[in-house]
């Protein structure tokens, strides 16, 4: 009988052991999954700041469903099969860019690259331009004619002009709407499509290529 018993309690203490192991796993794959959706979430939080980073303003949620799909068979290493849904489907990635407190807002009220001609524009263009006209002795300029010379200043002390040139050139074109992430606001292209810019200085001295505003 003593026997039995012993086995019995040893027996009982084993199931007890091999409970608490098999607790203990499930906890450590708690943690670890949640570990794991924090560091998939904050992938997917990046990734859209990102997107919404970009001038096109062509972002969407289905781009963000696409991104954690491809993450999630990438992590899981489980082949996709045809005709497969999203792991997370497009409706719940709009709401995670609202939790994360992205918004979709009309494109368009923000800083550009393109003048206009409001009336408060064209009055300072005038002064600004003015300005150079009376003071133009104090600067190199070009002579006009077929063949351009450099004039020296007559006056003191002699001045310099740098400008800033820009070309841009349109392409594509502008969503009505985007998403904007917090403070990560793109310039905005008045036109209707896309633009590239190309940027750079001229300085109006003897030293570099003619040029005249």
């Amino acid at each position: 009988w003593n026997t039995k018993k012993l086995l019995y309690e040893l027996r009982s203490r084993r199931d007890e052991l091999e409970k608490l192991r098999e607790e203990a796993i499930s906890r450590l794959r708690s943690i670890h999954n949640r570990i794991s959706l924090r560091r998939k979430e904050a992938d997917a939080k990046a990734f859209v700041v990102q997107a919404c980073s970009q001038k096109s303003g062509e972002f969407k949620a289905l781009e963000l469903a696409q991104f954690i799909n491809e993450k999630y068979y990438e992590l899981t290493g489980i082949k996709k099969q045809i005709g497969d849904d999203f792991i997370r489907s497009e409706r719940s990635c709009h709401l995670d860019l609202r939790r994360w407190e992205a918004k979709s807002e009309a494109n368009s009220q923000r800083p550009y690259f393109e003048g206009h001609e409001r009336d408060d524009v064209v009055k300072h263009r005038n002064e600004f331009i003015g300005y150079f006209l009376a003071h133009k002795d104090y600067y190199y300029t070009i002579t006009d004619g077929e063949i351009s010379m450099w004039k020296i200043p007559i006056q003191n002390p002699h001045r310099i002009l740098i400008f800033h040139d820009e070309s841009t050139f349109r392409s594509g074109e502008v969503s009505p709407k985007r998403w904007f992430f917090g403070e990560n606001t793109p310039f905005f292209s008045k036109g209707r499509g896309r633009s590239q810019m190309i940027s750079d200085f001229l300085v109006q001295h003897p030293s570099g290529p003619f040029f005249e505003l």
